[in-house]
């Protein structure tokens, strides 16, 4: 399952940046001098060689990988949201209690309407700090991101991985059926992933 582009609540396809394939590698030049393998190889080293070598082209083709590795195997769930109409004071004390860097915005229905980031927060400090009108009177939907690039539970960790390299970003919520965020995998959870498990129980 690809990773989806939601923009104000309303679901796109998501065109990745680029296609994905692999370089050709070049041919290497065979010495006059070096062995043909029709000819001076024993004919078991030759089927040998030739089911290496076709082992070999398999593995390396994406269409032969199959992923053990989902979104859903390595996403923190359930996730927690906030309200496109919580003051960015209140946020701002409910990041810093809970620790969080990224937090979904869910509508009234419950339907992702956004996203939001320290970051986004970290530009009002000052402002947050204080006892200001401002702050409590501006609105998360004020500055959340509307765009948001969402995965599935079944979004494979190669996809996710790609598109987080692809797009510069560090999280990507999970969404149902019903576009409803479900759980949230950041750069740290596939890291965690890479770490823990041997690459070649990463694809199959």
């Amino acid at each position: 399952m690809p990773v989806i582009l939601a923009v104000n609540g309303a679901v796109e396809s998501y065109q990745p940046r680029s296609d994905g394939r692999r370089p050709k590698a070049p041919r290497l030049a065979r010495r006059e001098d070096e062995a043909q393998p029709d000819q001076e190889q024993a004919p078991e080293q030759t089927l040998t060689v030739l089911a290496a070598r076709q082992a070999y082209a398999q593995v390396g083709s994406p269409q032969s990988r199959k992923p053990l590795v989902l979104a859903q195997d390595i996403m923190s769930a359930p996730v927690q949201t906030l309200r496109p109409d919580m003051s960015l004071k209140e946020a701002w004390a409910f990041i810093k209690a809970q620790g969080f860097r990224h937090l979904p915005i869910a509508s009234a229905d419950g339907t992702l309407a956004g996203i939001i980031s320290d970051r986004d927060l970290l530009r009002f400090s000052s402002l947050l700090e204080s006892h200001a009108t401002q702050a409590v009177q501006q609105t998360v939907a004020a500055i959340m991101a509307t765009q948001v690039l969402t995965a599935t539970p079944t979004t494979e960790i190669h996809e996710l991985a790609r598109v987080m390299l692809a797009e510069r970003i560090s999280a990507l919520p999970v969404i149902d059926n019903h576009h409803r965020p479900i759980g949230i995998v950041t750069i740290s959870d596939i890291l965690r992933c890479v770490m823990l498990r041997a690459p070649l129980e990463v694809w199959t």
